[in-house]
């Protein structure tokens, strides 16, 4: 593995453990907030892993998140139903980026808990993995 990505792949390893741990604490506006803000930059390292592992292994130039998990779909990295999470996760992450909704932000802890976590785990193991 390059040492670049594999660098950049740490970085998201860590910031899945960072998430995990805000995911465990106790429920509280400010558990939430500290979650939805770690699931922000560990967002960020996902699709940025994931355009640098799409560039490296199948020459492809992604400019955004959403291209990006579309072509991670196309070269058999994730399935459609994992596409599909990946496409609302971006919405919902520009969502809580620019406004902010307190019943917004607590739907979306759930999410994370219960969806988005494990996805963004999924999507480490396959960029480790390859």
């Amino acid at each position: 593995m390059d040492s670049a990505l594999s660098l950049k792949l740490n970085r998201y390893k860590q910031a899945l453990a960072s998430l995990e741990l805000a995911l465990k604490e106790e429920k509280s506006a400010l558990a939430r907030d500290s979650a939805i803000k770690r699931f922000e930059y560990t967002y960020e390292l996902c699709w940025k892993n994931s355009k640098l592992f799409l560039r490296e292994h199948f020459g492809v130039q992604v400019f955004s998140p959403k291209e990006c998990f579309r072509e991670l779909r196309k070269n058999g990295l994730v399935s459609d139903e994992e596409t599909e999470l990946l496409l609302i996760m971006t919405d919902n992450r520009n969502e809580i980026i620019y406004t902010y909704n307190e019943q917004f932000s607590t739907e979306l802890c759930e999410m994370i808990k219960e969806k988005y976590f494990l996805l963004l785990t999924q999507i480490y193991k396959v960029l480790k993995n390859k």
